[in-house]
């Protein structure tokens, strides 16, 4: 009888067995499983969603933008090289048969497409004289074409620039800088080192000629900027 007693204490005072992690997930999951399933199905739903829209809308778009964009940037390139202002008009507004820079960015929406008309549409703008507007649409155009960025942010510190507005000159000439194509990059840093100097920043001012002279030394003679050099450094000194 005492041998019941104390083995039916030590069975009611005995700790529970704990539960492992497997466990307790196992558990957690049997209880939850509807609306867990309902998270999965959803997420599967918005990826297959996300591959019809890329395959039927987006890929479809590009190619009609692709050929759509092809005539206002003719019209630019026309436009350059006549030096016609209604040619960049042209460019942008479009004419009877085709569409220009301005509607393409409205119809091509979150495509590179749009992206590069916002582009062309800054270019246009600015050789009209219109620097605000070309503002605009370069600080519109998104970093997804290598192939102008930096070129456009070199355009958008030519426009602080002209607008005697050291500080953001500096800031976008900066960026520009970080590209090491070699018709454009040794202009920009060059265009710098001209912003330092207003600024009195003979030290940087430097740095940026010296850049030129190390990586692009035939721009550096053609350019001629061996006398600028020269002339930061005795103002530095």
């Amino acid at each position: 009888m005492a041998t019941n007693e104390k083995l039916g204490t030590k069975s009611a005072t005995a700790e529970p067995k704990k539960e492992n992690f497997v466990t307790k997930t196992i558990k957690f999951f049997e209880k939850n499983q509807k609306w867990i399933y309902g998270i999965l199905i959803g997420i599967l739903m918005i990826a297959v969603a996300i591959v019809l829209l890329n395959r039927f809308y987006f890929q479809p778009k590009m190619e009609r933008g692709s050929t759509a964009i092809l005539k206002p940037i003719e019209f630019y390139t026309q436009a350059v090289q006549m030096g016609d202002s209604a040619l960049y008009t042209q460019a942008l507004e479009g004419d009877e048969e085709n569409d220009g820079f301005l509607t393409i960015i409205s119809q091509y929406k979150w495509t590179s497409i749009s992206n590069t008309a916002k582009y062309f549409a800054g270019l246009c703008y600015l050789n009209t004289g219109d620097e605000d507007e070309a503002l605009k649409f370069f600080k519109e155009f998104k970093h997804k074409e290598d192939v102008y960025w930096h070129a456009c942010q070199m355009l958008i510190g030519d426009i602080y620039d002209n607008q005697n507005d050291t500080k953001n000159a500096i800031k976008y000439y900066e960026v520009a800088t970080e590209s090491k194509d070699p018709y454009f990059t040794p202009i920009a840093l060059f265009k710098l080192g001209q912003q330092y100097e207003r600024d009195n920043n003979w030290k940087k001012a430097i740095a940026a000629y010296e850049q030129i002279e190390n990586n692009f030394n035939t721009q550096y003679m053609n350019m001629g900027v061996d006398k600028f050099l020269e002339r930061a450094k005795i103002k530095a000194n």
